[in-house]
């Protein structure tokens, strides 16, 4: 696994490094100080699997390096490093994998690269990064079943019948979920994973563990979705 550390600070960034090489993962690590020369570097063509990035940095920040890498087609995984427990939606829209409070403790960094190395050894890795209370997972689509607003809380119901809940608007969330083909809004309160939903009624999506997700008039359409999407599957079964 080849690993790119990027943090301004000097001290931080090499702090990372050895924790980096105590890990029995077989790990290629480059520490950079400079956001320019991360992308200097990558845009090199050198293989890099995974970026360590610090938000906080002079002229070009984390995020706005991360989108950079991904305006231009890098899709390795992205870990944001930041002082403050505050993490903005802007993490959404680069995907990242996760983020680590610094300084980074040896635990932190070993579980987020042991989640890295699951996630490379299946093809659907695609995900969202859920911010709850002193932690943040990274929770791929095909482990939700549905998701919930609630006063000023999005719930995350996963198919193994745990729920995650991030302080965060419905609509931020809905932006990142809904450009996924596999979900879709039935109600102003709900998105459902379609993979997970067993059967639909006139009113209702009932999902394979038995519950049921209604589905408003405003949202008619997607029961017709639905549909289309199980017919779709059913003949290319032939």
């Amino acid at each position: 696994m080849n690993i790119l550390i990027c943090d301004d600070n000097k001290n931080d960034a090499d702090r990372l490094n050895d924790l980096l090489t105590n890990f029995d993962f077989n790990l290629n690590t480059v520490v950079k100080t400079d956001a320019k020369d991360t992308l200097e570097y990558i845009r090199s063509g050198v293989s890099v699997d995974v970026c360590f990035l610090d938000i906080i940095m002079p002229e070009i920040n984390g995020v706005e390096l991360a989108e950079t890498l991904r305006e231009e087609g890098w899709t390795g995984f992205i870990v944001f490093l930041s002082t403050s427990k505050d993490f903005g939606p802007e993490s959404y829209k680069v995907k990242a994998f996760s983020y680590l409070l610094k300084p980074a403790s040896y635990e932190s960094v070993f579980n987020v690269l042991n989640d890295i190395k699951n996630a490379q050894n299946n093809t659907d890795i695609e995900g969202i990064s859920i911010k709850g209370v002193g932690q943040t997972r990274f929770v791929l689509f095909r482990d939700i079943s549905y998701v919930e607003a609630a006063n000023q809380n999005v719930i995350f119901r996963l198919t193994n019948g745990s729920e995650l809940k991030m302080r965060s608007t419905f609509a931020e969330v809905a932006v990142s979920l809904l450009e996924d083909a596999r979900f879709i809004q039935c109600h102003r309160s709900y998105i459902v994973n379609m993979n997970d939903v067993a059967s639909v009624s006139n009113n209702d999506f009932i999902l394979r563990n038995g519950f049921k997700i209604a589905i408003s008039r405003s949202f008619a359409d997607a029961k017709l979705r639905y549909i289309r999407m199980i017919s779709r599957a059913e003949k290319s079964e032939y």
